[in-house]
């Protein structure tokens, strides 16, 4: 009995080591898995890198001013002046007002006009289109009997969006005024010109006042 009890002892010993050397291999072979990350989303209204719509503005003004028989003589001062038609202090506007210079006569005198009035709103090409613009001339001459000749106005806009990009059509358009004639004097004579364009940049009325 105790020879059978102890072959049974050594059998169980025997089976239990061959078990631990058949489960260490494959327990020691088993890799934890991670899931795969889910999927990148395909939502459409995520997607907030949309193009934006451009804005055209008035950015740069050029007046060319013919000069007829009748000299502007030095230091008598021009003071030059464009907006919208018809507004007042709503929109920016763009002003020359140091012209003391000679203008010779039967010669051209070409300038830039500066931006003012940034605290205003932006002239919009759309509110061109509206409208149209207003060009003065004003003439303040050294004495009253001090005549200007003018014979001819033209003036060169240019119109750029928020990125500093040119209008595709309309990025320089120049309006010549052929009607802008007559003479300016001093106070309280005839001091002023004005030019009136409409929505399409024809130009109208350059009347003197």
């Amino acid at each position: 009995m105790k020879k059978t009890a102890a072959i049974i002892i050594i059998a169980l010993l025997a089976f239990n080591s061959a078990w631990a050397q058949f489960e260490k291999p494959v327990r020691s072979g088993v890799k934890k898995t991670t899931p795969p990350p889910p999927p990148a989303s395909t939502n459409k209204s995520t997607v907030t890198d949309t193009p934006t719509t451009p804005v055209y503005s008035l950015t740069a003004v050029k007046v060319k001013i013919r000069t007829g028989a009748d000299n502007k003589e030095y230091p008598s001062n021009v003071r030059v002046s464009l907006g919208v038609n018809g507004t007042g202090m709503e929109y920016a506007y763009f002003v020359q007002e140091n012209l003391k210079n000679e203008m010779r006569s039967n010669s051209d005198t070409e300038f830039g006009l500066e931006k003012r009035g940034t605290n205003l709103k932006e002239i919009t090409l759309d509110a061109l289109q509206r409208a149209g613009f207003r060009l003065r001339i004003n003439y303040l001459a050294n004495f009253q009997l001090d005549a200007w000749k003018i014979e001819g106005v033209t003036v060169t806009i240019e119109f750029r969006d928020q990125n500093g990009n040119l209008h595709p059509g309309l990025g320089q358009k120049t309006i010549t005024f052929g009607n802008a004639n007559g003479f300016l004097n001093g106070y309280p004579g005839t001091t002023t010109m004005v030019c009136n364009t409409d929505g399409y940049f024809n130009p109208l009325s350059a009347s003197i006042e």
